[in-house]
C-alpha cells in the first residue's frame, strides 16, 4: 500500500462516527391518512413550572412524547417573537423573557401546511396562561389600545381561522400572588376564548362540564381544559395526553343517556303516565243503555261503582233524580203521525182511501200486490203513486208528513199519501222520522236541548263529547257511545298528549265503561 492510501485509510479510522443528539427532536413523518399529527406547543417561557418536580426539564419532555405511543407529533417551543423553536428539545429550558401566543399559534399554522391538506392536527398547549408579550413585537398597535388585549384578541382570531381542536394543560397553581392583577383576570379568559374558538360549540361550558364529571373524551361530548399542579407531575400529565391523543369513544355520551337522560326521561313518562290515567281521557268511552221512553239522569265527577265493581270519581254516572243531574238522555219513539188523522178525504178516490191509514210495510205491499196481481186499474195507481211519489221532493215529504195532526187541515189527503209512498224509497228519511231517537237536555248557563245522532259533538258538565254511535240492543232498547273529545286535566295534559301515549300508559285494561 502507497503512502497517500495509508494516510487516508488511517484519517478515516480516526475519526468519530456521526450520532445525531438526543436532546433534538427529528420532525414525525408524514402520517397515515387516519392518523392526527399532534402539535405540542409548550411554554418556553421562565414563568412556567417544570412539568414533573422529579425529573429535568428535557427528560420530563422526552417522557411525555413516549406517551404517545407511535403517534406522529411535532413540538414547538415558544416564548416572545424571536423565541419560537421547532422539533429541538434541548432548547426546552424555560428561560424565554415573553410569553407570546400569537407568534406559537403561528408557528403552527406554519408547520401544518408542510402536510398534505386533508391531514388532520390535533394542539396541545402545556402553558401557565400568563401573557407577556414584548412590546417591540407588536409596533402595530393602535395607539391607546392595551398590548395584552391586543396581542390576546389577535391569537384568538388566528386560532379560530386554523380550525384545530385546541387542548389546554394549564401547569401550575391557578395565578395569585406575585403575578399582576391584569394577568390573573386574562389567563382564564384567554384560555376559555381559545377553546371556544377553536373548538366552536364542543367547547360550551355545561358540555365541559360533563365532560370533566364523566372523565372521558367523547365523540360530542370533549373535556378541552385541564389543569396540572407542580407536585402532580407526569402522573397527572400522561392520562392527559393519552386521553387527547386516543380516538373519539361515544363511551361518555353512552354513560350520559343511561345515568341522566334515560333515568330523566323514564322518570318523566312515568310521572305523565301517572298524571293521565285517571279515567277519562281523549278517547275513552263511555257508554250509556238507554229504555225506550225512560229519561236517564247523568252526573259528572261524583264518586259511583263502575261496572267492574271499582270506585270512580271521575266521568259520567246514574244519578236518580234531574236536579242532581247535569244532563237527561231520554230514548223516545218518533212521534209522527202516518195514519191520516187530521187530514180532510173529501172527494179521495177508492183506492187512495183504503191505502191512506196503512202503516209504511203495509203499503209497500199493498202496492207490490197492485202492481203484480191487481185489476188494471189498480196496476195503473200503482205506476201513478210510484211515480209521483219518486219525483217528490224530500224536503216536502218531510214538511208534509211530520206535521202534527192538528194543523193538516190544509193538507190535500192525496199529497199525504203521495208522502208516505216517498218514505218507502227514501230510507234515510224514513229512519229520521219513523225510527226512535235519542234526546239530550242539559242543565245550568249553557243548557240546551238537542237530537244526538252519530258525529254529533254535545258537551255534559265540563267534558266534550262526540256520539260516536246510536244503535239499538244491549242490555236495554239502545246503547248510546260517546267518545271523550274534551277533557279537561292538570296543565292540559290530557289534551296536550297524543292519545296513543296516554292509552300506552294509562295502564288500564280497558278504555270504554257502562255508564253505572
Amino acid at each position: 500500500m502507497d503512502a497517500p492510501a495509508s494516510l487516508t485509510l488511517l484519517l478515516l479510522l480516526a475519526s468519530p462516527s456521526p450520532v445525531p443528539s438526543p436532546l433534538t427532536a427529528p420532525a414525525s413523518p408524514p402520517p397515515a391518512a387516519d392518523a392526527p399529527v399532534i402539535l405540542f406547543v409548550v411554554d418556553n417561557s421562565a414563568s412556567l413550572p417544570p412539568l414533573d418536580p422529579e425529573e429535568k426539564r428535557v427528560v420530563a419532555l422526552e417522557k411525555m412524547f413516549a406517551f404517545l405511543r407511535g403517534e406522529q407529533y411535532r413540538l414547538i417551543l415558544f416564548g416572545g417573537r424571536n423565541e419560537v423553536f421547532v422539533d429541538d428539545v434541548s432548547r426546552y429550558r424555560n428561560n424565554g423573557q415573553w410569553t407570546d401566543f400569537f407568534f406559537a399559534f403561528a408557528k403552527a399554522r406554519e408547520v401544518t401546511r408542510e402536510y398534505p391538506p386533508k391531514t388532520q392536527f390535533r394542539i396541545i398547549l402545556l402553558t401557565d396562561a400568563i401573557v407577556d408579550p414584548d412590546p417591540k413585537d407588536w409596533p402595530d398597535v393602535p395607539a391607546g389600545e392595551d398590548l395584552k388585549a391586543y396581542s390576546v384578541r389577535r391569537t384568538v382570531e388566528l386560532v379560530a381561522e386554523m380550525k384545530i381542536p385546541l387542548y389546554v394543560i394549564l401547569v401550575g397553581d391557578p395565578p395569585k400572588e406575585g403575578v399582576a392583577a391584569g394577568d390573573r383576570e386574562q389567563s382564564p379568559g384567554l384560555v376559555l376564548d381559545l377553546v371556544r374558538s377553536a373548538n366552536g360549540a364542543l367547547a360550551a361550558p355545561t358540555a365541559q362540564s360533563l365532560a370533566s364529571f364523566f372523565g372521558d373524551d367523547g365523540v360530542l361530548l370533549k373535556k378541552f381544559i385541564f389543569r396540572v399542579a407542580p407536585h402532580e407531575g407526569l402522573k397527572k400529565v400522561e392520562p392527559i395526553v393519552k386521553r387527547i391523543v386516543a380516538a373519539p369513544r361515544a363511551g361518555v355520551e353512552l354513560r350520559f343517556f343511561f345515568l341522566l337522560v334515560f333515568p330523566l326521561l323514564a322518570f318523566l313518562v312515568l310521572l305523565l303516565g301517572l298524571l293521565v290515567r285517571s279515567f277519562p281521557g281523549p278517547g275513552d268511552l263511555e257508554v250509556v243503555e238507554l229504555a225506550l221512553g225512560a229519561p236517564v239522569h247523568l252526573g259528572v265527577d261524583r264518586l259511583h261503582r263502575t261496572e267492574s265493581g271499582h270506585w270512580a270519581t271521575s266521568g259520567l254516572c246514574l244519578v236518580a233524580d234531574a236536579r242532581d243531574a247535569s244532563a237527561t238522555l231520554t230514548y223516545q219513539a218518533a212521534h209522527v203521525e202516518l195514519t191520516g188523522g187530521g187530514l180532510d178525504e173529501t172527494g179521495l178516490d177508492p183506492l187512495s182511501r183504503q191505502l191512506l191509514p196503512l202503516d209504511l210495510d203495509e203499503l209497500r205491499r199493498a202496492l207490490e200486490r197492485y202492481a203484480d196481481e191487481g185489476t188494471k186499474e189498480e196496476k195503473i195507481f200503482a205506476l201513478n203513486l210510484d211515480y209521483m211519489a219518486k219525483n217528490m221532493n224530500a224536503a216536502e215529504a218531510e214538511r208534509i208528513v211530520a206535521t202534527h195532526a192538528s194543523g193538516r187541515s190544509r193538507t190535500a189527503a192525496a199529497d199525504f199519501l203521495r208522502a208516505k209512498a216517498h218514505l218507502i224509497g227514501n230510507d234515510a228519511l224514513r229512519r229520521k222520522l219513523t225510527e226512535p231517537r235519542v234526546l239530550l237536555v242539559t242543565y245550568g248557563r249553557d243548557a240546551q236541548r238537542k237530537e244526538l245522532t252519530p258525529g254529533a259533538l254535545c258537551r255534559i258538565g265540563r267534558y266534550g263529547f262526540l256520539v260516536k254511535d246510536v244503535s239499538r240492543g244491549g242490555r236495554k232498547d239502545a246503547r248510546l257511545v260517546l267518545y271523550y273529545d274534551r277533557v279537561p286535566s292538570l296543565l292540559g295534559l290530557k289534551t296536550i298528549l297524543p292519545d296513543a301515549f296516554q292509552r300506552l300508559f294509562r295502564m288500564r285494561r280497558s278504555s270504554h265503561r257502562i255508564v253505572t
